[in-house]
């Protein structure tokens, strides 16, 4: 659910153009690929060798099963603080392509900011916080063979124990439990026993809610259908800057047709 400024708005429609526009150049990790989570991981510690000056990881939380969830903190060093973007990718697990998306961003931010002015001022002024996968229980699972692929969900057991999983998209403090959600636990939509009832959840509302006066826009990448979805996800509540959110979305998808 993005909240975006106008102020960022116009850099963020030069970002989206480059990365449309960008070409791979012979890098050895394969960008046109879905990876396995130990070569996701392998590769935010490569970024991290290859851009000291830009890019550090940041613990943040662990999952169900105990794994730590990182982010990719990209940003050139400020004495002054500094606003942010926040960006998650594989909430749900299935949606391989949503951290492959993540992946390519980063690469195409790190290659282009020393070329790119207007690329070089966003990192100046702004930090990214890039999760390439949230839901690390669920997509390893997503992993696992053939009968698995299609998991969605983490791997929390259910109140019952005999089913598994919560969907993390819908398990966080905002209209729970109302609309477009199941309380049967073996469903797909199955949004918890209660609010940030998931550690993964609990995670991100804990980092973007300590730093929620510098975080300028909340994306978070799924693969379900090409659009675009703006704050609440219920039809008797919208955002504040609702109509901001509709223009700047409108400026950019004209970018692409």
């Amino acid at each position: 659910m993005p909240i975006m400024t106008n102020s960022l708005g116009l850099h963020f429609v030069a970002l989206i153009s480059i990365l449309s526009a960008a070409t791979v150049k012979g890098a050895e990790y394969d960008y046109y690929k879905y990876h396995p989570m130990e070569e996701i991981r392998n590769w935010m510690a490569q970024m991290v060798m290859d851009y000291p000056d830009v890019v550090t990881i940041l613990d943040y939380g662990q999952t169900y099963e105990k794994r730590t969830i990182s982010l990719l903190k990209i940003g050139l060093e400020s004495e002054k603080r500094k606003k942010a973007i926040w960006m998650d990718c594989g909430i749900h697990a299935r949606e391989w392509i949503a951290p492959a998306f993540c992946q390519y961003f980063v690469k195409q931010i790190l290659q282009s900011y020393k070329t790119d002015t207007k690329i070089d001022t966003m990192m100046r002024n702004m930090d990214f916080y890039v999760t390439p996968v949230l839901n690390i229980d669920g997509y390893m699972y997503s992993w696992k063979d053939n009968t698995t692929r299609l998991w969605r969900k983490n791997r929390s057991p259910g109140p019952s124990g005999d089913c598994y999983g919560t969907d993390l998209n819908r398990n966080f403090d905002a209209n729970w439990g109302t609309i477009g959600i199941s309380f049967n636990c073996s469903s797909d939509i199955y949004c918890g026993s209660q609010p940030v009832s998931e550690p993964e959840a609990q995670a991100v509302t804990y980092f973007v809610g300590s730093r929620k006066d510098d975080i300028l826009c909340f994306l978070t990448i799924h693969s379900y259908g090409q659009l675009l979805l703006v704050p609440y996800g219920h039809p008797n509540f919208t955002a504040p800057n609702y109509n901001e959110l509709v223009n700047t979305a409108m400026h950019h998808c004209g970018h692409f047709l």
